[in-house]
């Protein structure tokens, strides 16, 4: 079965979870980010794996219009969903379910919120600001969850 995780990432956090999801999942399983790789063609895969981290309580603009563009090409397709996200609770599932098309969120066999991971000093100015006036206000950061990448893989690999 062959598989790809398509993901974007702004300043790493993602691509990290993608390439420890990847490392479950095994050689079989090929990483593309959106943000540097042209789209890959779909059909060669089984299992698309979509990911994307969330700033401002959205996703990246780029996953949005790929999954818009390839919504019919992956509703045949085996599809598994995350993002990365300092948000818990009811708010990270709602940033998860709101992230994609309604359909390919309810068609997907597992989806979950993996976590964050901040890197400030690859942050632009305006993001550094606004993470250190949330940082003031009680936010904290819990790093990705290894658990939840097993159980989403293990989810993967199981149907």
């Amino acid at each position: 079965m062959k598989t790809i995780i398509i993901y974007t990432s702004k300043y790493g956090c993602t691509e990290k979870a993608a390439y420890l999801l990847k490392n479950q999942l095994g050689e079989e399983t090929e990483v593309v980010n959106l943000m540097l790789a042209k789209e890959p063609a779909l059909e060669r895969y089984d299992t698309v794996i979509l990911g994307g981290s969330i700033y401002y309580g959205k996703i990246q603009k780029k996953m949005t219009e790929f999954t818009s563009k390839y919504q019919n090409e992956l509703s045949k397709k085996r599809v598994g969903l995350f993002i990365c996200a300092g948000a818990k609770g009811e708010q990270a599932a709602q940033e998860l379910k709101s992230s994609f098309p309604e359909k390919l969120y309810d068609q997907s066999i597992t989806k979950e919120v993996f976590g964050d991971e901040i890197y400030e000093e690859k942050f632009t100015l305006l993001d550094r600001l606004v993470l250190r006036m949330l940082k003031g206000k009680g936010m904290s950061v819990n790093g990705l969850s290894k658990e939840t990448i097993e159980r989403f893989a293990l989810a993967i690999k199981q149907r």
